[in-house]
């Protein structure tokens, strides 16, 4: 009987513990299933490998986007698939995925699926100082403006679980008209092509970047394949409105003065003077001074999508 590890976040804005037990149940009764409670991001990753390393067949994070990433990061490049268990605030992957949103149907899907797709990531080489390290974003990364968000919003757990978009959106607002307009350009953004000093850098990997409650926020209407990449130069006050605006309306950024969209990127370096923070998937990584992001292809194996990301 193939062996199931569940590895769940409790604080995790739609966690119950009877979604757990109904979702315990119903994996169980066509699996061996055993419930990892990590205490932290770096828990949850090394969770995950031990138990692809013990020929765990499926990995299942329950919680939100934060935990997909996490226990992803120790299932790259292995034969252990990914299930989703959609517990969180956004649920991009989920979304993405067209995964159910109720966690025991999610569960039921999981446990009767028989197939898995491999999909390809966002490889980071992240460098600060002379440490090295390596991370996988499954949908969006970036460096500066939306990293320092999503510092500034997790600094809130309250609002973030509470009020979800809303406090992300206020968030970004209140980074950009406060921190933003005063920063100078102090990243060296180069791809194939394209060279850019810029104060941020935007990476999607899937259809969405993100969404805003159901509304999908994009980059660029033109599909990633594999990358898009979106360089801002300075984020002057007066263009936050328009900026807003095309962005929940789908418009074309790169018609905003100061904004380039670069399409099919395959690699892009960044060097930054300060250090620059960055994210992936929403998850903070802190700050680094330089960093490669390349397309890795058939990174991830995933068990039960409805459709393909």
């Amino acid at each position: 009987m193939d062996h199931i590890v569940v590895i769940a976040n409790p604080v995790a804005s739609q966690f119950t513990g009877g979604s757990h037990r109904d979702v315990m149940s119903h994996l169980s009764k066509s699996h061996l299933v055993e419930a990892v409670w990590p205490s932290s991001a770096t828990e949850a990753t090394a969770a995950a490998a031990a138990a692809a390393s013990s020929e765990a067949s499926i990995v299942v994070a329950m919680g939100g986007d934060g935990m997909v990433h996490h226990v992803s990061q120790g299932l790259v490049g292995t034969e252990t698939a990914l299930g989703i268990i959609p517990a969180g605030t956004t649920n991009v992957v989920a979304r993405l995925l067209h995964l159910p949103t109720r966690p025991a149907k999610a569960a039921r899907l999981i446990a009767r699926s028989e197939e898995t797709a491999t999909v390809g990531m966002a490889r980071m080489t992240l460098h600060r100082g002379a440490t090295e390290t390596t991370h996988y974003a499954i949908f969006a990364c970036g460096f500066g403006l939306d990293a320092e968000v999503v510092v500034k919003a997790d600094s809130d757990p309250y609002r973030k679980y509470r009020f979800g978009s809303i406090h992300y959106a206020r968030t970004a607002i209140g980074v950009g008209v406060r921190t933003f307009p005063s920063r100078r350009p102090h990243l060296t953004v180069t791809s194939e092509g394209h060279e850019a000093e810029v104060t941020t850098a935007l990476i999607q990997v899937r259809d969405v970047y993100s969404y805003f409650g159901k509304m999908p926020l994009r980059l660029s209407k033109q599909g990633p394949s594999p990358m898009t990449v979106l360089v801002l130069e300075r984020l002057r006050r007066h263009r936050i409105p328009q900026i807003v605006v095309d962005v929940l309306t789908g418009r074309e950024l790169e018609n905003v003065k100061g904004i380039e969209v670069w399409p099919k990127v395959e690699s892009l370096d960044v060097t930054a003077d300060p250090p620059v923070a960055v994210q992936a998937d929403g998850e903070s990584l802190g700050m680094v001074d330089q960093a490669t992001v390349d397309w890795h292809p058939d990174s991830l194996r995933i068990v039960g999508t409805q459709s393909g990301l």
